[in-house]
């Protein structure tokens, strides 16, 4: 396998309010909607993904759950979950299957999502 090198001049952005959602459009937020994300490795069966998503102030991720676990790392801005507050340099591991939900803080965030293979999974909150 070749190493691969993302320039983050060259990433692609998409609006997340643009991606097709189907069902799970009626599960997420319109905040979340006004975002942007962009797959810096898009993961396979045994290759892991690498998700950069730029939020604007107050967006709300509502509660779900994916099948895989994940690592949010805060690059710029705050996220808000339960009673802590995540600024830069911060990061938060969910296992696969926990339900959780985030705020973001008064400014635009710019986070990163780990997970060891890829995951488009989304579970929402009963």
């Amino acid at each position: 396998m070749a190493i691969r090198v993302h320039h983050e001049d060259r990433l692609t952005w998409r609006k997340m309010g643009d991606i097709p959602m189907g069902w799970m459009r009626d599960h997420i937020d319109p905040t979340e909607l006004e975002g942007h994300l962009s797959f810096h490795e898009p993961g396979g069966a045994n290759r892991m993904q690498l998700m950069e998503m730029r939020l604007k102030p107050g967006t709300l991720i509502a509660p779900h759950a994916h099948d895989e676990d994940e690592i949010f790392y805060v690059v710029e801005g705050a996220l808000h979950w339960q009673d802590k507050t995540l600024t830069a340099g911060g990061s938060l591991y969910i296992p696969a299957g926990t339900v959780y939900s985030f705020r973001t803080g008064d400014t635009p965030a710019r986070l990163l999502n780990f997970r060891a293979r890829a995951d488009h999974s989304f579970r929402p909150a009963a």
